[in-house]
Order: structure tokens, then C-alpha cells, then sequence
């Protein structure tokens, strides 16, 4: 389990019910994203978000991330693909754009539900554990389990930038300071961190926000999942749109991004809150953080590297 220091591979399959394959016996062609094994579950988030062909599933293996297209859409999907990378490597990812290939042709009933082996009961911190639908799990009294399956939108708790809030979170949760009012969850995905916000502090209200509709759906699905779809209000409200101040503020967004909201984010603070930033390469962590506490406003509290992948940081600061 990644809380335990194995990693974990995260898939996103076709969703029942949506943009289901009239013939299931079609064949479909591979497309093939070489990446190294650290950078591959935020690959597969990259692509998810900027490839259109990609939201309907992809897989991640050893060093490669991996989706199926129609023969029809197959030139027009690299071409998507390899911009995408190139788009990354100017952020400083280590990828070659070149690399990009087509694979193998299979028919839909070999993948659809391949993904089913790569996902099960997960510990996360202390308290966090996720199960997927098709896994039973008998909690520990102390547990917060968070019952979700992959989806269309993305954030099983694989990836080491969800992770790193999550222990942030627990820590908060573990000084048994009083709960925070309201938590504020910039870019929810499929709302892993607003549940877990909301499992542990039950009195808390949770708004939380994404530009993708499909994550604004699943967040919701999510919560009703878990019991927890009265704590939390969803929706695509830009970050200016958002009102009041927060006590604490989860933004696990890439670090480009993170900068060019950094004037939007900081106003939302309350004083003495607490920002925990992650979705930040190691290399990018340090410039970032300095940039934040550029003005005096917000102060250092952890910067941490995950100890799962070494290539993903994250960082606590606190409102001056």
C-alpha cells in the first residue's frame, strides 16, 4: 500500500453509463506515453485534463502511461498527446514528446476493466484509507475510510501530490486544534481531499471547486457515497467567484497554475489559516514557496518531499 511505501498504479476507466462502445468486440488502438515510473500518475492527471481522447481511460504501467483511441481518431490523438508533452517539458517534466507511439490494437472487453487489479484498499495516513466498490474492508475504530472507485475524474489518492495533503491534513487533525469553520478545496477532481476534510472534522463546511465538469459530478457522486454530501458544495465557480475567508485552503494544482493564482489564493486566508500547497515537481518546490512569501503575508509552517516518490513536494504555510 502507498502508506506503507509501495506505490500504487492509478487508472481511469470508461464510466458505466457514459460514452459506452456500441460494439464491444471493436478494436481500439493503444497510444503509448513514455514517462519515467516517478512522473507517471502525473502524467495520466496531464492527460486526463488535456487530451480529449484520454478522459475516457487510461492505465498506468511500468515507465508508461497508456490509453485507446478509434483507428479513425488515432493521428489527430498523438498530435494532441505530444503537445501536451511538450507543454510539460517547458515546465521542467522530464519528458521527450518524441516518444509518443502508437501500440498495440486489442478489443475493448481485454482493457476496459483492466484497471480493477491495479486499484485496491489503501492506506493513506493514519486514519485515511480508501476502498474501492468491489474490495470489502473491516475499519479499525480510528479509520476514515473513503469509499471511491477510479473515474473520469481524477484523484484515487495514488498520486503522491494527494498524498502529501492528506498527511498534511492528518497532522492538522492531530493536534486536536478546534475544526476549521470552513475548508476551501481548490480544483477538487473527484473530491478525495474535500471528503477527507469532511471526515475529519464533521462539523465543518467544505466548498470546493473545479473547472471540469466531470469532477464537479463525481465529487458529488462521491460524497453521497461516503455520507458526507451535506458538509460540501460543489461547483465550477471561478476563484474570484468564491466568497468569505477560509481557516485552511487545499490547492493541489500544478505549480504554473499556482502561481498565476497566487494573488487570487492569498486574500482568502484568514489570519493565521493555513495553505497546503502540493501538485509541485521537488525541483519547482523551493521557487514556489518563495514566491508565496513574497510581500511578508504568508510564513513557512513544512515543506515536505514525499517519501513515496521523491520527485513531488508540497508545502504548509500559514497567513501572517
Amino acid at each position: 500500500m502507498p502508506g506503507n511505501g509501495a506505490r500504487l498504479s492509478c487508472v481511469r476507466p470508461f464510466r458505466d453509463g457514459r460514452e459506452s462502445l456500441s460494439n464491444a468486440s471493436a478494436e481500439w488502438i493503444e497510444v503509448v506515453v513514455p514517462c519515467s515510473v516517478a512522473l507517471a500518475d502525473g502524467m495520466a492527471s496531464e492527460l486526463v485534463d488535456t487530451v480529449a481522447a484520454a478522459r475516457h481511460g487510461v492505465q498506468v504501467r511500468k515507465g508508461e502511461v497508456v490509453f485507446w483511441v478509434a483507428p479513425a481518431d488515432l493521428e489527430s490523438t498523438l498530435a494532441e498527446v505530444r503537445a501536451c508533452l511538450q507543454a510539460l517539458a517547458q515546465q521542467g517534466w522530464s519528458v521527450d514528446a518524441e516518444r509518443v507511439r502508437a501500440g498495440a490494437e486489442a478489443p475493448e472487453e481485454e482493457w476496459r476493466d483492466a484497471w480493477k487489479k491495479y486499484f485496491h484498499v489503501t492506506r493513506l495516513t493514519r486514519q485515511v484509507v480508501v476502498v474501492p466498490s468491489w474490495e470489502k474492508y473491516e475499519a479499525l475504530a480510528t479509520d476514515l475510510p473513503i469509499h471511491l472507485d477510479p473515474g473520469q475524474a481524477f484523484g484515487t489518492g495514488a498520486h503522491a501530490s494527494t498524498q502529501l495533503v492528506l498527511e498534511h491534513m492528518q497532522e492538522l487533525a492531530d493536534q486536536g486544534l478546534p475544526a476549521p469553520e470552513r475548508v476551501f478545496d481548490l480544483g477538487t477532481g473527484s473530491g478525495i481531499l474535500a471528503i477527507a476534510a469532511a471526515k475529519f472534522w464533521p462539523s465543518t463546511h467544505v466548498v470546493a471547486t473545479d473547472i471540469d465538469p466531470l469532477s464537479i459530478t463525481a465529487t458529488v457522486e462521491n460524497a453521497t457515497i461516503n455520507a458526507v454530501a451535506h458538509q460540501i458544495a460543489v461547483s465550477t465557480d471561478a476563484l474570484d467567484e468564491v466568497g468569505g475567508e477560509f481557516p485552511l485552503i487545499l490547492a493541489n494544482i500544478q505549480a504554473h497554475i499556482l502561481r498565476e493564482l497566487r494573488d487570487a489564493i492569498i486574500p482568502k486566508l484568514q489570519r493565521g489559516a493555513s495553505l497546503l500547497l502540493s501538485g509541485i515537481l521537488s525541483s519547482q518546490i523551493e521557487s514556489l514557496v518563495e514566491n508565496y512569501c513574497e510581500g511578508g503575508l504568508l510564513e513557512v509552517v513544512a515543506v515536505r518531499q514525499s517519501t513515496l516518490n521523491a520527485d513531488w513536494s508540497s508545502a504548509q504555510l500559514r497567513r501572517l
